[in-house]
């Protein structure tokens, strides 16, 4: 499996499942992900030659402006994201970013290589330094050019970001980087103990490998049924011709631990699984017996740990109760599979 992966953390990512979602799809001409958050399985995708259609969608702008930026502008993305962790930082662009996000989606939707690449950065920043969702509304504004909290109670009291020991910032998902690991360098594989400019050395470099696999690959961003359509899901000429879509909606058991979820979604999803067109290899993600309806339609079901052990789950068991539906054109959807002993 490729060891590229988001330079961020992500509740729920299925990079863990990789390696059993790609048995299922094979090399599809087409591939879709609606939900795209982490691109773990895009990302796990085995190499291959020649061109595939590959498309991922998500509904946070915030997120898509990220990937988008990534791919077009891996440079300043890594320029601006280079950095300690200060809690003044945290806290301001936070501010910054929650103050911009009416009007993201329409104007990603309106341009397919709209990006702001200082942006995304700074998201990378906050979704690295913060502890848990740092996303929701909160009490904090930039008002006259000054971080002002809008309400009365905690005065100064707000969330600390992510201090750790030695990595800092966005770093602390990717592989370990030493004493020296600080701001978004903490995700990135051993950089050793060098300067800060070597790490940004290193950061660019990373962001070109991602944006060198993502050249091809169009990001889009608004509802998940927009990319499921004939026309959007066409299989490419490339692979072995078939189309394949990945559905990692929010789960319908998972509470509050997405912070932009839309309630009812995932039983939409199912639905819309069941009078999907029967050639199209599709696997979708839940819990426990979420879409155990899907048996009767010759779907079978994969159980195990799916994760990367990213996020703040309550409940300690939730790895093991994570399932895959994989329907009847997969590749191997005749198969109970059980993918608990797969490694990170």
């Amino acid at each position: 499996m490729s060891d590229l992966r988001a330079p961020f953390p992500y509740f729920g990512g299925k990079r863990r499942a990789a390696p059993i979602i790609w048995a299922a799809l094979g090399d599809p001409g087409g591939y879709v992900e609606p939900f795209a958050g982490s691109a773990a399985v895009l990302l796990g995708r085995p190499t291959f030659t020649g061109r595939r259609v590959e498309t991922i969608n998500d509904a946070d702008g915030w997120l898509v402006n990220t990937w988008r930026a990534i791919r077009l502008s891996p440079a300043e993305v890594a320029h601006h994201a280079a950095g300690p962790v200060t809690e003044i930082d945290y806290h301001a662009r936070l501010a910054w970013l929650q103050d911009r996000r009416e009007g993201l989606v329409s104007w990603l939707e309106g341009d397919p290589e709209a990006h702001d690449a200082k942006a995304a950065a700074w998201w990378l920043y906050v979704a690295a330094c913060g502890i848990g969702d740092p996303w929701g509304a909160g009490p904090w504004r930039v008002i006259d050019g000054h971080l002002t909290k809008t309400d009365a109670g905690q005065g100064i009291n707000r969330e600390l970001p992510h201090l750790g020991n030695a990595g800092q910032g966005i770093n602390r998902k990717l592989p370990h980087l030493g004493n020296a690991g600080r701001g978004i360098h903490r995700a990135l594989p051993h950089l050793g103990n060098a300067g800060q400019g070597e790490h940004e050395s290193r950061l660019s470099t990373y962001m070109a490998r991602l944006s060198q696999r993502l050249a091809h690959v169009r990001i889009t961003c608004g509802d998940w049924q927009r990319v499921l359509t004939p026309s959007a899901s066409r299989a490419g000429t490339g692979g072995d011709g078939s189309t394949a879509i990945f559905l990692d909606p929010p789960y319908a058991t998972s509470g509050n631990l997405y912070a932009h979820s839309e309630h009812g979604i995932a039983e939409r999803v199912r639905e819309w699984c069941q009078s999907a067109p029967r050639d199209l290899r599709i696997v979708l993600c839940g819990y426990d017996d979420e879409h155990d309806a899907l048996l009767s339609y010759g779907w079978t079901v994969a159980q195990g740990k799916a994760g990367g052990g990213a996020g703040y789950s309550t409940r300690a068991d939730n790895g093991r109760r994570e399932r895959l539906w994989l329907s009847p054109a997969c590749l191997r959807g005749q198969d109970v599979l059980d993918f608990e002993g797969l490694g990170a």
